[in-house]
């Protein structure tokens, strides 16, 4: 008898607009490093709420902006400050 594998998914249902993620949380999230996660933040893609790092808390559509943003950077081959621009004007093109 041949087993199939199964693949176990993890989801996480969350408020749109609640900020629910720290800085260690998101990183994981999007498979970045801190400091990665600070200059999206720095090129204005993402807009967590708190005073610096360690207090920042993120958002869904932070989450989302940033896979974005970076998914753009790689496959234009342009740089955050670009990709955050991209990001910006597809968002004003949706709504």
């Amino acid at each position: 008898m041949v087993s199939t594998p199964i693949q176990v998914i993890e989801a996480e249902l969350l408020e749109e607009g609640a900020f629910c993620f720290d800085l260690s949380r998101f990183c994981t999230l999007l498979h970045c490093a801190e400091s990665e996660a600070v200059q999206l933040v720095h090129y204005g893609v993402i807009h967590p709420e708190g005073s610096g790092p360690q207090h920042w808390r993120f958002r869904s559509l932070d989450l989302y902006r940033a896979r974005l943003s970076r998914r753009l950077a790689r496959d234009l081959e342009i740089d955050l400050a670009g990709a955050a621009l991209a990001v910006d004007l597809l968002e004003r093109l949706r709504h």
